[in-house]
């Protein structure tokens, strides 16, 4: 990740408040009933935290992963007033070079809106016996996304659907479940968003209670 990737990260998480809101993500919420309620979670890019803090009130013991030095700043605040600062560890890290140095044996692994190929790699090699592997990434931008980005830098304001540097092509995604068991898989327009979501486990795969 570039300097000038880490500066841009900076300014969004160094304002004030949680910018990205404070919910999790749609797709947790939905996929909520088969994600474990203890072990170890991974979160990859997390942010600002908020699905950090939200698996350790689950009961997961989580590692979160980002480059914005603000961004795990917010995570720890999140944490602390949620009283679960001891089951969480904020790790500095630019993730263009990889992940850094962790203990396999994660029961979750969780990446949202962050796309590569390379971490995922890695990522699947941390998982436990059975454990769950959750990915969103934004797809290629779209004919009404870009029409959308230029009316912004004309001047029309506001964010824009899907508005992120790490995209996949359509279907890059699946091969993210490559070794693993495919849970979960959907592409498309997904509430204004150009999305592909996947949810794998690693073998031996007990059987899940989620039906797509």
């Amino acid at each position: 990740m570039s300097v000038s990737d880490r500066e841009r990260w900076e300014a969004r998480y160094g304002r004030e408040g949680l910018v990205m809101g404070e919910r999790v993500k749609p797709l947790v919420c939905e996929l909520e009933p088969v994600l474990p309620r203890r072990g170890r979670a991974l979160d990859i890019a997390c942010g600002e935290g908020q699905l950090a803090v939200w698996l350790a009130r689950r009961g997961l013991e989580v590692t979160a992963v980002d480059i914005s030095p603000s961004g795990l700043a917010k995570l720890r605040a999140q944490a602390e007033a949620a009283e679960v600062a001891d089951r969480v560890t904020g790790i500095e890290a630019d993730l263009d070079r990889g992940l850094p140095a962790l203990a396999p044996g994660f029961d979750l692994v969780t990446c949202i809106d962050f796309y590569s190929p390379a971490v995922i790699a890695q990522a699947r090699e941390l998982l436990a016996p059975g454990g769950l592997l959750l990915v969103q990434v934004v797809l290629e931008r779209t004919e009404a996304e870009a029409r959308c980005k230029a009316q912004r830098f004309a001047g029309a304001g506001g964010d824009c659907p899907g508005d992120s540097p790490h995209r996949a092509a359509s279907g890059e995604a699946l091969g993210f479940a490559a070794g693993l068991r495919l849970q979960f898989w959907r592409e498309g327009m997904i509430g204004g968003r150009a999305l592909a979501q996947l949810l794998a486990q690693r073998e031996p795969a007990g059987r899940l209670a989620f039906s797509a």
